[in-house]
């Protein structure tokens, strides 16, 4: 693992990391972290567990949507330090992107074949890259969830070189950490079991009984959650509706993350689903002509490379059974830096068999390393033009804090009735900003919910036109079935109300 002399060898990881840091601290100096809605959901469950040791959140809910362990991470910094999520968060964003930037340098080190220049550039992949940029500039779990799986990724490494219990069971703690803190976690023990039942160095039953070791131990905390969830609601992970978009439509999504990532096909995606699929084709074809077919599992580049692939596969599946957000720069974040090494490594390989062509390869690298900083560059400037004057997007933002319709709700303007209900398509915007007891308007397919609504006459509706929720009942449902009275227009949003 880590070690003094680690440090003492990897002096370009700490600078790196140290450019990292830094990058960071610029992007949230204007307003601080960015938040959105699943941040005020961290944020406020963080300060509920501080305060009373309970995961509810800030509609008093109990947490079951996201997994328990980064609220509970950021409430223990809250009951030891005194200090609230939001005014810590940059900081310690700051610290976890230099954390993760170290890491991949200690762990590119010990590539076979590796060279300075082939480390340097994948540093400096990580520490440029706008979608890892973006998630270290937010309140979200991906920022603990990346480092656990560099984390994995050496414990799994040093199991597969000494077969030791130790570094087995390191292995499968951090699978069960990973899985309470994403629940995308279970990628991690999916990639764990399949390299351990493949190592061919190994007797069939001592691989088998290390299987079952893992098998026990990864899922644990998870189950756990879990429990606790169903017991709290009576749901495992939240009210899951079905998904919308198909298999096709989902990795066309995942192609336009990477279209994003790579230059020159920003905002054209016509071919994004192809794109995406001939890099999951590469990334198995690696795998199948390499060593996961040979059963010798002891190069460093052949774990994240499964991993990247079990996780890109397995968001495209479960994003066409179960319905969330788009799948973003932000979901296929945790697979960049696999990714990097996962479509890079074929040149560390080559130039060791063809050292007659290492010029080529260096060569070539270069020329790839150029175009794909160019991109990143170039987006990296776009936001930091909005950065630096506005703040990151979100509910810190100028666009949020200056909104006409939340200054005119911190004045209490309108004289919002004590025993009315405050509905909203933002209602998380509405609480974050003002505190008040209220809902979110409800669910199209919630006729339960949406009967209540209709039946609530003394209340009022908060709308935001950047809140604006296809699955929620919108202003034609507000203004035609409901019949509510427009009350004030802003620029941003509106006001009704219905007293009758």
């Amino acid at each position: 693992m880590l070690s003094l002399r680690s440090f003492k060898d990897n002096i370009d990881s700490l600078v790196a990391a140290a450019a990292g840091f830094t990058i960071i601290f610029l992007f949230t100096r204007h307003n601080g972290i960015g938040l959105c809605p699943d941040g005020v959901v961290y944020t406020t469950t963080a300060k509920n567990f501080a305060s009373s040791c309970r995961l509810v959140d800030f509609r008093h809910y109990p947490m079951v949507e996201f997994p328990a362990f980064y609220p509970v991470f950021l409430g223990a910094i809250t009951w030891i330090t005194g200090v609230q999520p939001l005014a810590f968060g940059a900081i310690l964003n700051e610290l976890l992107f230099a954390i993760t930037i170290y890491i991949t340098g200690y762990i590119t080190s010990r590539f076979n074949g590796v060279t300075r220049w082939y480390k340097a550039a994948i540093l400096s992949c990580v520490v440029l890259s706008p979608g890892i940029l973006e998630v270290y500039s937010m309140m979200w779990s991906e920022t603990l969830f990346i480092i656990w799986i560099l984390l994995f990724f050496i414990s799994l490494h040093r199991y597969l070189q000494d077969h030791g219990t130790g570094p087995l069971v390191t292995a499968a703690i951090l699978v069960s950490v990973a899985c309470v803190t994403r629940y995308a976690g279970v990628t991690m023990a999916a990639t764990g079991f399949v390299l351990i039942l493949f190592d061919r160095t190994l007797p069939v039953r001592t691989r088998f009984r290390n299987v079952v070791l893992f098998s026990v131990i990864s899922p644990l905390l998870l189950i756990g959650n879990l429990v606790r969830n169903y017991l709290a609601r009576g749901t495992l992970t939240g009210i899951r509706e079905s998904s919308l978009t198909n298999f096709q439509n989902n990795l066309h999504d995942v192609g336009a993350v990477f279209y994003d990532w790579l230059p020159f096909f920003n905002q054209h995606y016509r071919y994004a689903g192809v794109l995406a699929a001939l890099i999951i084709f590469f990334l198995a074809a690696r795998l199948l002509r390499g060593r996961l077919w040979k059963g010798d599992l002891g190069n460093w580049q052949y774990i994240p490379t499964l991993f990247a692939l079990v996780y890109l596969v397995f968001m495209i599946g479960i994003a066409s059974v179960s319905r969330f957000e788009t799948l973003d720069s932000r979901f296929i974040s945790p697979a960049f830096i696999p990714l990097l090494w996962g479509c890079s490594g074929w040149l560390l390989e080559n130039r060791a068999k063809r050292r007659r062509r290492a010029g080529w390869l260096f060569a070539a690298g270069a020329v790839m390393l150029l175009l794909f900083q160019y991109g990143q560059l170039s987006a990296d400037y776009e936001s930091w033009d909005g950065i630096k004057d506005a703040g990151i997007p979100g509910y810190t933002e100028d666009q949020w804090q200056y909104s006409r319709t939340v200054l005119y709700m911190k004045k209490d303007s309108l004289p919002f009735q004590k025993d009315y209900t405050i509905y909203s398509d933002a209602y998380d915007a509405v609480y974050f900003f003002t505190g008040w007891p209220g809902k979110f308007l409800p669910n199209y397919e919630n006729k339960a919910a949406v009967r209540e609504f209709l039946d609530d006459r003394k209340c009022y509706v908060i709308w935001f036109n950047d809140g604006e929720n296809d699955d929620l009942v919108g202003k034609d449902f507000i203004e035609k079935t409901k019949k509510m009275r427009l009350v004030k227009v802003f620029d941003d949003g509106c006001i009704y109300e219905q007293d009758n």
